[in-house]
């Protein structure tokens, strides 16, 4: 089946004839030394490769903690390109992993850089014990040394030993395209796992790739889509790449994600960025323009509107969409503000521009949106100087200003808070507008961060607010780290599942084996519909102890399947506490890390409580919440006296929601007082209030008090109830397993 499966979207390759001007074969033996006829393999940072013994075959091995082998062509007959090159290693397959090469390729468009483009086939190594000749095409390869350390292409092999590397002008005997997805290698590798979750990898596939990832049950592949990239030129719109992926992905029986991307500077056109309408982020630290597209922007949504027409004109029949993936703002794409570092990949179409975690509200369009926000909120200008202490005369007056120095803490709450509902519209105007396009396609919103309001995501808001057009979100913050990753990720899933959509998780960044395993507990522990890796976590550019990324893969893929988590307690994120203290953000994360040890919980917020989904729960814990606001405070109150256990925890020098509110009756009737360094219980109505103090170094004493459940430990084990039984994860040993009951 799958070898008629290949043969039907990988044609033999026809060879490239010999130039008229003969160039000899290049070649490198691997061992003591590194250079050969014409070849060098430097050995450093992120290339680093060691001479090492195969037997008794002298080899040079890439570094367990580098990814790649680089290899620099320095002969005189191939100093001019481009040219059609033939690549041959001699490695020795002793695990379970991808191997590709990666090459410096004359780009077709000046604003394209392709210095790291990947060959059409990749290889599969599958712990053969035995050595291997792997072939690669390289069409069209630049000669300009753009990639590290001044080299040509580099081989993904982290701890792979190479004996031989081989370069030609002339096609080898019996090269065949199809060789890495033999129907051997296939076999050897294949999964099964029960239908229902979304497992899709990025970023694009080839034909080859897209063999192998049907074989380990991936049901789809993103691509990330841009604006610029389809519309270099305005009015000119080229499919080109991805009708050539569409092609492949349906050759193997799989669907599409594409990453719909306007308003990042990668992802906007440049003929956009140069004209009249552009207006771009300015933050308010340093007063310096982004080249990100501002979301105060309104010439910015009709932009936005075409671009997802025309990617529906195109594709939306096509029957090989499985979702829809909607980055709308950010750097990447994230439905967040700018933030991280200057220059990288996103700097390819502009070159470098200021970007840093801060607050981009500088831009005049921004502060016109603040403006008219407070005329709303306040209707007149005395009303607004009463609550913020100020002497406007007129709101015309009024305008953005840095958090820390708001003129007290309500004018503070209210730009931090009109800030993030910003993002909220703007999610919500790019959902609408994709659902317009795509009535009946599944759609998500791309969304990433901590919930720090400085990057304007509030989960839950974004959530409830795009739900009402059948919309999930993607968080795409995971890492390697079980507990970490839960933190991140629990707002979401609780949201989606109290408003009836979905969700998705992605990992940030490189993910290590064990984290992997963790990823998929995650995943599915949290009712999560959807499972997003790249392609190079799972073909193992990091391995553990001579076992692969896509080895562990594969014996723990049959737990990735839909679940509904049986959840009892909740722990309340109080926003408004961190829009007048964002250090809380880290403090409120790391006790849901500790929490979590010992039972599993949901996470809740002002909106959750509005919406009236406390009612979920039976055991709620309030921590972190200097700020509460009133409507919240009665919420908590009544759930309580109709049977609900509150455990409020507070720092010594904290008062309960004491701050911007007066809530001192509404603590004289649920909290009996209590030492410091103590706790004091009450009944009130039907339910049950536990009041303590603790240092931040004291958070276990919260956890002690989560009682029954399937754990109650803090052991680095983690349990989650479901309807087939206990699900457990030990993070230790990166093992899970079920309990049935």
């Amino acid at each position: 089946m799958f070898r008629l499966a290949i043969m039907g979207v990988l044609p033999l390759l026809v060879c490239a004839s010999v130039s008229a001007q003969t160039r000899p074969e290049l070649s490198v033996t691997l061992g003591e030394s590194n250079q050969g006829s014409g070849l060098y393999v430097p050995s450093a940072g992120d290339g680093v490769n060691k001479p090492d013994l195969v037997g008794d075959v002298a080899v040079r091995r890439v570094a367990e903690s580098s990814l790649f082998l680089y290899v620099k062509i320095d002969h005189p007959a191939y100093r001019e390109g481009p040219l059609d090159l033939y690549v041959s290693a001699v490695v020795f397959d002793d695990t379970v992993m991808g191997l590709a090469l990666e090459f410096d390729r004359a780009a077709e468009r000046p604003d394209i850089r392709t210095w790291y483009t990947q060959t059409e086939n990749a290889h599969f190594l599958t712990g053969l014990k035995q050595w291997r000749t792997l072939h690669f095409h390289l069409p069209a390869a630049r000669m300009g040394r753009g990639q590290n350390h001044g080299t040509d292409f580099r081989l993904v092999a982290p701890g792979i030993a190479f004996r031989e590397i081989r370069v030609s002008t002339v096609c080898p005997a019996g090269f065949d395209p199809a060789a890495g997805a033999d129907i051997e290698l296939l076999k050897r590798l294949a999964v099964q796992r029960a239908n229902g979750m979304e497992l899709t990898i990025g970023n694009d596939a080839t034909a080859t790739e897209a063999a192998l990832f049907k074989a380990l049950s991936v049901s789809s592949v993103e691509s990330y889509v841009d604006w610029a990239g389809v519309e270099p030129l305005e009015g000119q719109w080229d499919w080109g790449q991805w009708d050539k992926q569409v092609d492949v992905l349906r050759g193997q029986g799989l669907k599409w994600v594409p990453f719909l991307i306007a308003g990042p500077a990668y992802a906007t056109p440049l003929w956009f960025q140069n004209s009249s309408d552009s207006r771009v982020y300015r933050c308010l630290e340093h007063g310096r323009d982004s080249k990100v597209q501002s979301l105060f922007n309104p010439a910015l949504k009709p932009q936005v509107e075409r671009f997802l027409n025309a990617f529906a004109e195109r594709y939306r029949d096509s029957g090989v969409i499985e979702s829809l993936l909607l980055g709308i703002t950010g750097i990447y794409g994230e439905s967040i503000y700018p933030a991280g570092s200057e220059g990288g990949w996103t700097a390819r179409l502009t070159g470098k521009y200021h970007n840093h975690f801060g607050w981009w509200a500088g831009d005049e369009d921004a502060v016109r949106a603040f403006r008219a926000a407070m005329r709303e909120r306040y209707g007149r200008v005395r009303r607004l100087n009463v609550a913020w202490g100020t002497d406007f005369e007129a709101f015309e007056q009024v305008t953005t200003f840095l958090p820390n120095k708001a003129y007290n803490d309500r004018a503070r709450a209210d730009f931090v808070e009109w800030y993030q509902q910003a993002m909220t519209d703007w999610a919500v105007f790019w959902v609408k507008a994709a659902r317009k396009a795509f009535p009946k396609t599944p759609v998500y919103l791309c969304t990433g961060g901590d919930g720090n309001p400085v990057l304007g995501a509030d989960f839950t808001a974004q959530t409830a607010a795009i739900a009402r057009y059948g919309a999930g979100v993607r968080i795409t913050n995971e890492g390697s780290n079980y507990a970490n990753n839960f933190s991140l990720t629990r707002e979401v899933a609780t949201a989606t599942r109290h408003y009836g959509t979905f969700c998705g998780f992605e990992p940030a960044s490189q993910v290590d084996v064990a984290g992997g395993v963790a990823r998929i507990y995650n995943a599915t522990a949290s009712g999560a519909r959807q499972l997003h890796d790249y392609k190079n976590n799972l073909f193992g550019r990091v391995r553990v102890a001579g076992k692969g990324s896509l080895e562990n893969f594969r014996r723990n893929a049959a737990w990735l399947i839909p679940r509904s988590p049986r959840v009892r307690v909740a722990m309340y994120l109080s926003r408004e506490t961190w829009a007048l203290q964002t250090e809380s953000v880290k403090r409120a994360l790391s006790l849901v890390r500790v929490l979590r040890d010992a039972s599993d919980l949901d996470l809740v917020t002002r909106r959750s409580l509005a919406d009236g989904h406390l009612r979920d729960y039976s055991v709620l814990v309030l921590a972190e919440s200097a700020v509460l606001e009133p409507e919240s405070a009665k919420a908590i109150e009544k759930w309580v006296r109709k049977g609900g256990q509150l455990i409020a925890a507070t720092r010594p020098d904290e008062t309960l929601g004491g701050r911007l509110y007066d809530h001192s009756d509404w603590r004289a009737r649920l909290f009996a007082e209590a030492e410091p360094g103590c706790s004091s219980r009450r009944k009130v109505g039907k339910g049950t209030t536990i009041l303590l103090q603790v240092a931040d170094s004291e958070l276990s004493r919260i956890a002690d008090l989560l009682e029954g459940g399937a754990d109650g430990k803090l052991d680095g084990l983690y349990a989650t109830e479901t309807a087939e039984g206990v699900l457990w994860f030990d993070s230790k040993k990166a093992l899970i397993w079920l309990e049935n009951r």
